[in-house]
Protein backbone atom coordinates (compact mmCIF):
# COMPACT_ATOMS: atom_id res chain seq x y z
CA UNK A 1 0.00 0.00 0.00
CA UNK A 2 1.45 3.32 -0.91
CA UNK A 3 2.64 5.99 1.94
CA UNK A 4 -0.16 8.59 2.80
CA UNK A 5 1.13 12.12 2.01
CA UNK A 6 0.91 15.05 3.39
CA UNK A 7 -0.17 18.35 1.63
CA UNK A 8 0.12 21.63 3.12
CA UNK A 9 -2.92 24.54 1.80
CA UNK A 10 -1.78 27.89 2.80
CA UNK A 11 -3.88 30.59 2.23
CA UNK A 12 -4.85 34.78 2.90
CA UNK A 13 -8.49 35.59 2.28
CA UNK A 14 -10.11 38.90 2.78
CA UNK A 15 -13.88 38.07 2.07
CA UNK A 16 -13.99 34.30 2.31
CA UNK A 17 -13.91 33.38 -1.29
CA UNK A 18 -9.93 32.00 -1.28
CA UNK A 19 -10.95 29.92 1.98
CA UNK A 20 -13.58 28.70 0.19
CA UNK A 21 -11.20 27.91 -2.13
CA UNK A 22 -8.57 26.50 -0.29
CA UNK A 23 -11.61 23.97 1.33
CA UNK A 24 -12.71 22.38 -1.58
CA UNK A 25 -8.81 21.98 -3.07
CA UNK A 26 -8.47 20.00 0.34
CA UNK A 27 -11.74 17.71 -0.15
CA UNK A 28 -9.99 16.61 -3.51
CA UNK A 29 -6.50 16.23 -2.24
CA UNK A 30 -8.32 13.96 0.56
CA UNK A 31 -10.47 12.50 -2.26
CA UNK A 32 -7.26 10.93 -3.13
CA UNK A 33 -5.81 9.42 -0.68
CA UNK A 34 -3.85 12.18 0.79
CA UNK A 35 -3.52 13.89 4.11
CA UNK A 36 -4.07 17.48 4.28
CA UNK A 37 -3.50 20.17 6.69
CA UNK A 38 -5.66 23.86 6.08
CA UNK A 39 -3.66 26.74 7.58
CA UNK A 40 -4.52 30.76 7.05
CA UNK A 41 -1.31 32.04 6.10
CA UNK A 42 -1.20 34.30 9.28
CA UNK A 43 -0.93 31.19 11.50
CA UNK A 44 1.55 28.99 9.37
CA UNK A 45 4.87 27.82 11.13
CA UNK A 46 7.16 28.24 7.88
CA UNK A 47 9.27 25.41 9.83
CA UNK A 48 6.53 22.86 8.36
CA UNK A 49 7.03 23.11 4.66
CA UNK A 50 10.32 20.78 4.49
CA UNK A 51 7.85 17.86 5.96
CA UNK A 52 5.48 18.17 3.24
CA UNK A 53 5.25 16.38 0.22
CA UNK A 54 2.84 19.19 -1.29
CA UNK A 55 2.16 22.82 -0.84
CA UNK A 56 -0.81 24.91 -2.62
CA UNK A 57 -0.95 28.12 -1.58
CA UNK A 58 -3.80 30.55 -2.57
CA UNK A 59 -4.42 34.28 -2.82
CA UNK A 60 -6.93 36.86 -3.45
CA UNK A 61 -5.86 39.49 -6.34
CA UNK A 62 -4.29 42.36 -6.10
CA UNK A 63 -3.50 44.62 -8.39
CA UNK A 64 -2.93 41.74 -11.27
CA UNK A 65 -0.46 40.32 -7.62
CA UNK A 66 -0.79 38.02 -4.58
CA UNK A 67 -1.89 39.84 -0.83
CA UNK A 68 0.75 41.21 0.92
CA UNK A 69 0.50 38.27 3.41
CA UNK A 70 1.66 36.07 1.07
CA UNK A 71 4.01 38.39 -0.10
CA UNK A 72 5.80 38.19 3.56
CA UNK A 73 5.26 34.14 3.01
CA UNK A 74 7.13 33.97 -0.05
CA UNK A 75 10.13 36.15 0.98
CA UNK A 76 10.19 34.15 4.44
CA UNK A 77 10.39 30.87 2.18
CA UNK A 78 13.76 31.89 1.11
CA UNK A 79 15.21 30.16 4.29
CA UNK A 80 14.31 27.18 2.14
CA UNK A 81 16.54 28.29 -1.02
CA UNK A 82 20.03 27.63 -0.68
CA UNK A 83 19.21 23.81 0.74
CA UNK A 84 16.39 23.57 -1.63
CA UNK A 85 14.65 21.95 1.07
CA UNK A 86 11.36 22.59 -1.19
CA UNK A 87 13.05 21.74 -4.63
CA UNK A 88 11.09 18.35 -6.47
CA UNK A 89 8.04 18.94 -4.21
CA UNK A 90 4.42 18.68 -5.71
CA UNK A 91 2.82 22.23 -5.82
CA UNK A 92 -0.17 24.21 -6.58
CA UNK A 93 -1.77 27.61 -6.47
CA UNK A 94 -5.06 29.13 -6.57
CA UNK A 95 -6.62 32.66 -6.96
CA UNK A 96 -9.93 34.89 -6.54
CA UNK A 97 -10.18 37.35 -8.69
CA UNK A 98 -12.22 40.16 -10.36
CA UNK A 99 -11.09 39.69 -13.87
CA UNK A 100 -9.10 36.75 -15.34
CA UNK A 101 -6.20 38.58 -16.87
CA UNK A 102 -5.49 39.72 -13.05
CA UNK A 103 -6.06 36.63 -11.87
CA UNK A 104 -3.51 34.67 -14.44
CA UNK A 105 -1.05 37.59 -13.96
CA UNK A 106 -1.22 36.40 -9.80
CA UNK A 107 -0.83 32.77 -10.94
CA UNK A 108 2.03 34.33 -12.46
CA UNK A 109 3.71 35.27 -9.32
CA UNK A 110 3.32 32.20 -7.39
CA UNK A 111 4.66 30.42 -10.43
CA UNK A 112 8.55 32.56 -10.48
CA UNK A 113 8.45 31.89 -6.69
CA UNK A 114 7.92 27.94 -6.76
CA UNK A 115 8.22 26.73 -9.75
CA UNK A 116 11.98 28.61 -10.69
CA UNK A 117 13.25 29.63 -7.13
CA UNK A 118 12.23 26.69 -5.11
CA UNK A 119 12.25 24.33 -8.31
CA UNK A 120 8.95 22.47 -6.81
CA UNK A 121 6.77 20.10 -9.35
CA UNK A 122 4.17 23.04 -10.17
CA UNK A 123 1.00 22.77 -11.39
CA UNK A 124 -0.19 25.62 -12.96
CA UNK A 125 -3.31 26.73 -10.99
CA UNK A 126 -7.25 27.32 -10.40
CA UNK A 127 -9.34 30.63 -11.06
CA UNK A 128 -12.11 32.12 -8.84
CA UNK A 129 -13.41 35.01 -11.35
CA UNK A 130 -16.01 36.93 -9.87
CA UNK A 131 -19.61 36.16 -10.57
CA UNK A 132 -18.82 32.85 -11.48
CA UNK A 133 -21.42 30.11 -9.81
CA UNK A 134 -19.88 28.65 -6.41
CA UNK A 135 -20.68 24.74 -8.02
CA UNK A 136 -18.83 25.13 -11.08
CA UNK A 137 -15.53 26.15 -8.90
CA UNK A 138 -15.78 24.06 -6.50
CA UNK A 139 -15.99 21.16 -8.81
CA UNK A 140 -12.88 23.05 -10.30
CA UNK A 141 -10.96 23.03 -7.03
CA UNK A 142 -11.79 19.39 -5.79
CA UNK A 143 -10.78 18.15 -9.71
CA UNK A 144 -7.62 20.31 -8.95
CA UNK A 145 -6.86 18.80 -5.61
CA UNK A 146 -6.81 15.24 -6.95
CA UNK A 147 -4.41 15.97 -9.71
CA UNK A 148 -2.05 17.33 -7.38
CA UNK A 149 -1.58 13.91 -6.12
CA UNK A 150 -1.71 11.76 -8.55
CA UNK A 151 1.48 13.96 -9.87
CA UNK A 152 2.95 12.06 -7.79
CA UNK A 153 6.73 13.32 -5.75
CA UNK A 154 9.65 12.99 -7.98
CA UNK A 155 12.43 13.79 -5.54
Amino acid sequence: MPETRIFLVVYHSENGHTEQMANWIAEGLEDAGAAVAIKKVEELDLSYLPACDGLVIGSPTYFSNVSWPIKKFIDESIVFYDGKQIKGRVGGTFTSSGTYQDARECLMMLDWAFRYHHEMNLRHGVIRVDGQEDAMVAELCKVYGRELVEMGNPS
